[in-house]
């Protein structure tokens, strides 16, 4: 591993001036490079030859704002000496003054390189934190160039391939810290004692860390509108009232974690310190729970002013191979796409009179979507208890004991697919009740076409689709309801079953278009903060008649689920086509827009041309229907991603 060379800071040249000393020089290199390449001898840093030295190269960059103290700004590439994209290879620049920083690197002379700035913090043991990075589709270029001491021009942080308005950095990936999310995200968290005392509608809460350590810190989001980015604590607190969404963002380094403690702060609207809290890290069992806190007096500490339930959830690095700078998708959607078409679980849901030929959520049924010009599918995940991700919509299923005769449906039995192993669900008898009676269909292994056989794999899906088909990959969690109880149990562990998905997607599913999803809002915040290769959207079921609420206020409605968006920088929303049917419509999906959000509407509502025609015109970035075979638009001749100039620009996900 060869180690980059950092030399004393040149004088920085103005871009006139470098682009006096270096353009000379552009063409002999770009003809010495090509002229390697097309012989098959790419010319790397452990190779020179004489006509290809290294030559010192100065990087000069320009923040908007100043970092914070302990933050320091670096850069990485697609050359040895930029670290290859690595984080714990990257190149740091030296500090200037507040805005300014500059380093000088060794590097070939005629090759054209690609690098990213970022901005980090390093924690006790050494590792990196990302903070924020550069997102561009395409990474900056460093062209070429024959000159002893090059100087590349003034690059503008967040600014890049000419455009010169607006900055493209988002947050970091996790890699050897964790996230701690405390949410105020429901109804009845408080029970107090004396609301003369303590009037959990008016207070001002804060997170304060009993001890400091690097790399630890604690951010929040208050949901509103246009405002719900992360950002520090006032020095007395958030505002919080009963229906505000309020969220604490804690970054701390994994090695710190079952030794940090935090104290919940309680303020009056005078600033007065009312009463305190205490928790731990070592107080979460688990990736997500329920936390019990005594608020106490700050007064009497013999007094408790009221009794807490905070929800958790803890989100832990991905935990197999580790990512790279190179490349992004996770905000990549371009304005210039058209409105897209997305087939519901293929072509249509089965287990209902007058279902498509194809049951829902196979092979086969992606496959006829796709032959029909759908340009995507949504497909629903599941984990068994193996640990293997499988393609199927509810979280459990009716069976029945081999040979029994089933007549009435209370004969069936109703088990979930999270405790049953791949192998026996394959074996499993399947039944549905349609308009009170019982309908069997073929078991997994009782089908002979492999195609259409029920519960596939999801690596076998991600093999077996054609790349131009489109994934929209739905991670089913089950939801609290608002009146109490739960959709379904679950016992897998949270981390372990996005970190599974993941895993078979980043091997499997690159090199075309695939987007995540989920009910769950946590769940989108651990896939937006364990990978930086696939966007994310927020799916919810908004305002609707059609089932009970969730617990979670940010699955009530449309711009609940927009700030939530904001606030964890996921690609957009799906939300439910109820929500788009009254005047306001055009105006709701501009709200998205202007924050730069996608929404892919789906439901019921959707089934019909017309109504397909309509979420266009309104401005839908997609719709999700049933029936690509009934409802496609007549004019359309192919799905949008059968182009070959398309697909390349999605080939770079692939990094084996």
């Amino acid at each position: 591993m060869s180690v980059p060379m950092l030399l004393t800071p040149l004088e920085p040249q103005t871009p006139d001036e470098h682009m006096q000393n270096c353009a000379s020089y552009a063409d002999a290199a770009a003809a010495i490079a090509a002229s390697n390449y097309a012989t098959g001898n790419e010319l790397i840093e452990a190779a020179p030859s004489t006509s290809c030295k290294p030559t010192l190269r100065q990087f000069n960059v320009r923040l908007q704002a100043p970092l914070a103290p302990e933050e320091q700004l670096a850069l990485t590439g697609d050359a040895k000496a930029l670290g290859e994209w690595q984080l714990s290879r990257c190149v740091p620049l030296d500090r200037l003054d507040d805005l300014t920083w500059q380093t000088n690197v060794r590097l070939q002379s005629c090759r054209q390189l690609e690098y990213r700035y970022f901005v980090y913090v390093e924690n006790a043991a050494g590792y990196k934190q990302i903070r924020r990075w550069e997102t561009h589709f395409k990474p900056r270029v460093l062209h070429a160039s024959m000159e002893e001491q090059c100087h590349s021009p003034l690059d503008v942080f967040g600014l890049a391939n000419g455009d010169e308005s607006t900055p493209q950095v988002h947050r970091g990936w996790l890699n050897h810290e964790a996230i701690v999310q405390l949410k105020f995200n429901g109804e009845k968290m408080f029970q107090v004692h004396d609301i003369e005392t303590f009037d959990p509608q008016h207070v001002q809460l804060k997170i304060v860390p009993v001890e400091e350590s690097p790399g630890l810190v604690v951010e929040y989001t208050k949901h509103l509108y246009g405002q719900s980015h992360l950002q520090l604590q006032p020095a007395h607190g958030v505002s919080y009232t009963k229906g505000d969404i309020v969220i604490f963002h804690i970054t701390l380094p994994l090695d710190r974690m079952m030794h940090q403690s935090f104290r919940l702060e309680c303020y009056g609207l005078q600033h007065e310190l009312l009463g305190t809290a205490s928790l731990s890290a070592a107080q979460l069992t688990g990736s997500e729970g329920l936390l019990q806190l005594h608020i106490k007096s700050a007064q009497r500490a013999d007094e408790t002013l009221a009794r807490l339930r905070l929800p958790y959830v803890l989100v832990q690095p991905y935990q197999y191979s580790p990512l790279d700078f190179k490349n992004t998708y996770a905000h990549y959607w371009p304005r210039s796409w058209p409105n897209l078409d997305v087939g519901h679980r293929g072509n249509g849901k089965s287990y209902i009179a007058e279902a498509p030929l194809e049951r829902e959520n196979t092979i086969a049924s992606f496959l006829s979507a796709h032959a029909h010009h759908a340009d995507m599918v949504e497909l629903d995940v599941h984990l068994t208890a193996d640990g293997i991700p499988v393609i199927y919509h509810d979280f459990g299923l009716r069976t029945a004991p081999p040979g029994k005769v089933i007549e009435k449906p209370d004969q069936l039995e109703y088990v979930l697919i999270k405790d049953i192993n791949y192998e026996l669900l394959k074996r499993l008898r399947i039944f549905s009740v349609i308009n009170g009676k019982v309908q069997e269909y073929p078991a997994h292994n009782a089908e002979p076409r492999v195609e259409h056989r029920i519960f596939p794999r999801l690596v076998e899906v991600l093999q077996q689709l054609p790349k131009s088909l489109g994934i929209d990959v739905e991670i089913k969690w089950p939801q609290r309801r608002q009146g109490g109880g739960s959709e379904a149990e679950q016992t897998i562990d949270k981390n372990f079953f996005a970190d599974r998905v993941l895993h078979e997607v980043i091997q499997y599913g690159c090199g075309r278009p695939l987007i995540f999803s989920s009910f769950d809002a946590d769940m989108c915040t651990m896939l937006r903060f364990k990978q930086n290769l696939f966007p994310v959207m927020f799916l919810t079921q908004g305002e609707t008649k059609k089932w009970q609420p969730f617990s979670d206020l940010r699955t009530r409605n449309f711009m609940a689920a927009v700030n939530n968006a904001q606030a964890f920088e996921l690609a957009g929303t799906a939300p439910h086509a109820e929500d788009f049917l009254g005047e306001n419509a055009v105006h709701m999906l501009q709200q998205a827009r202007d924050l730069g959000q996608i929404a892919v509407i789906w439901g019921d509502d959707c089934n019909s041309k017309e109504r397909v025609k309509y979420f266009t015109e309104i401005g839908a970035t997609a719709t999700c229907y049933d029936r690509s075979d009934l409802y496609m638009p007549e004019k359309k001749q192919r799905s949008f991603f059968n182009s070959s100039s398309l697909l390349a620009e999605f080939e770079a996900q692939c990094r084996m």
